[in-house]
């Protein structure tokens, strides 16, 4: 019986060892030198932002009469909803449409490359990226532009109508708001101390704006 025992372990294949971790080296880090990486971060930051809407929410649901609180809350519904529409349709655009364009306007963003940002036409077929930056980056510019409209919510929440606010989100969201991102963030505007290389485009050099504070509170 001991024999036995002895062949049947001798005869027992030997225990695989653990596989290398990552198999072939692959990490978010490395894709597409680091790009992949920060758009996920970007991503996850731009989440963080968007609670805000809850926030303001909130706020404004506990400041007002009961009677009103269904129209303060689809006051802040609509400004996400609307938003996302009118920043897809031109408010990108108009923040970031010539970005990285050496002429560039510095006062508005243009339409390049057959529409570029605009309608998102210019992101298809060669001018896609597959690391999902220009998406990630779309959707945290987004949720800016409609925490920058909820702000002003709770501030005539009970003194104005549905009607007249939708007006006003849109006005901020598609032409406000975005021609103040493309002064001071992207690399063409005339404010854009941190962004624009070419400081002769600038005036006195720029402004450096610290975590959208300024873009965000001051629009």
């Amino acid at each position: 019986r001991k024999a036995n025992l002895a062949n049947l372990e001798m005869a027992s294949p030997p225990s695989p060892s653990a596989p290398p971790f990552p198999p072939n080296g692959v990490t978010l880090a490395n894709l597409q030198n680091g790009q992949a990486l920060d758009a996920f971060y970007l991503l996850v930051c731009g989440v963080f932002v968007f609670f805000m809407q809850c926030g303001f929410a909130l706020l404004e649901a506990g400041t007002v009469r009961s009677k009103n609180t269904k129209n303060i809350l689809l006051k802040n519904l609509l400004d996400a909803c609307i938003g996302a529409i009118i920043w897809w349709a031109w408010g990108f655009g108009v923040a970031y449409g010539d970005s990285g364009n050496s002429d560039g306007n510095t006062f508005i963003g243009t339409a390049p490359n057959n529409g570029g940002p605009f309608l998102a036409v210019g992101w298809a077929g060669e001018d896609s990226q597959n690391n999902g930056t220009t998406m990630t980056l779309w959707f945290f510019q987004y949720v800016f532009a409609a925490t920058a409209a909820t702000i002003v919510s709770g501030a005539v929440a009970e003194r104005c109508a549905l009607e007249a606010y939708l007006i006003y989100t849109t006005v901020l969201t598609g032409f406000i708001y975005p021609v103040v991102v493309h002064w001071v963030w992207c690399n063409n505007g005339f404010l854009s101390g941190a962004f624009t290389e070419d400081k002769d485009k600038t005036i006195l050099g720029g402004c450096i704006d610290f975590a959208g504070s300024g873009v965000g509170h001051l629009t």
